[in-house]
């Protein structure tokens, strides 16, 4: 494992415009509910919702004011990018409507809690990431998450060596919907993939700026399981709205490897 990916990664993310080496393949990554689980439900979402609870609001509640005040962040173009996705501004957005002082902290919550057993690699992430990684593709990281959020569990989880760079809102001062968002890197290859979990993020963006999706949806039917993962983006059963359909569905990131080689062979042969 070429470790100069990790340097690379770092020194990177503030100004991809400097980098100007040609790949073959661009392959973005999400991270959450893709590639790992962190620790954000089974820590810091209980630890926040204990807090307001002396609100006497039911923890259904509280979680809901959570989720819609970040959702409405996203919503408003005027927002600033990054802070709509600082949860702990939201925790203390939250707080004060209901006039209760947060000492909540996610940021620090996170940096202690950022390995096993709060933050777990998915089946077959570190395997699939070994079998990609190649000179001619760059592996790029694509969250939504901050910075401050993410890259402490990249390194707790060992898997931030594998990455070209991280992109986050804080990279671009844009969001995952937005082409400002990847910067140069798409211009960087003459394929682009985006392999993500959430279709409103990794799916639709992704078609809408040219990139080729991998979608990898939290719960696949099981009758699909037994289809090859370009077969079931065209049997899967899109809800109303999907009309996008992604040009694979993957079960786990084992099935990426030969994906991304089948997708390559296909796109370079044309």
């Amino acid at each position: 494992m070429d470790t100069s990916r990790t340097n690379q990664a770092v020194a990177m993310a503030p100004n991809q415009n400097t980098y100007q080496s040609i790949y073959r393949t661009v392959i973005f990554f999400d991270l959450d509910g893709t590639l790992i689980d962190g620790p954000f439900r089974p820590v810091v979402l209980p630890a926040i919702l204990e807090e307001l609870a002396v609100s006497g609001l039911e923890p259904a509640a509280l979680r809901q004011l959570l989720f819609e005040e970040n959702y409405r962040r996203q919503a408003d173009p005027a927002y600033p990018p990054t802070q709509a996705m600082d949860w702990d501004d939201i925790f203390q957005a939250i707080g004060q409507r209901l006039g209760i002082p947060v000492k909540t902290n996610a940021e620090r919550l996170i940096q202690t809690h950022a390995g096993p057993p709060y933050a777990v690699l998915h089946p077959g992430v570190r395997e699939a990431l070994q079998a990609l990684v190649m000179p001619e593709r760059a592996m790029v990281l694509a969250t939504k998450g901050l910075r401050k959020y993410q890259q402490p569990i990249l390194e707790a989880l060992g898997i931030l060596p594998y990455f070209d760079a991280i992109l986050t809102p804080d990279t671009h001062q844009a969001l995952k919907s937005s082409r400002a968002f990847y910067g140069n890197w798409p211009q960087q290859a003459t394929l682009t993939l985006m392999v993500g979990d959430y279709y409103t993020d990794d799916v639709l963006p992704a078609h809408a700026f040219g990139f080729e999706p991998v979608w990898k949806p939290a719960n696949l039917p099981e009758q699909l399981h037994s289809l090859d993962p370009m077969a079931r983006a065209k049997a899967y059963p899109y809800a109303n709205g999907q009309s996008v359909r992604p040009a694979a569905i993957i079960h786990s990131l084992v099935e990426l490897v030969k994906v991304v080689q089948d997708l390559e062979m296909a796109f370079h042969k044309n």
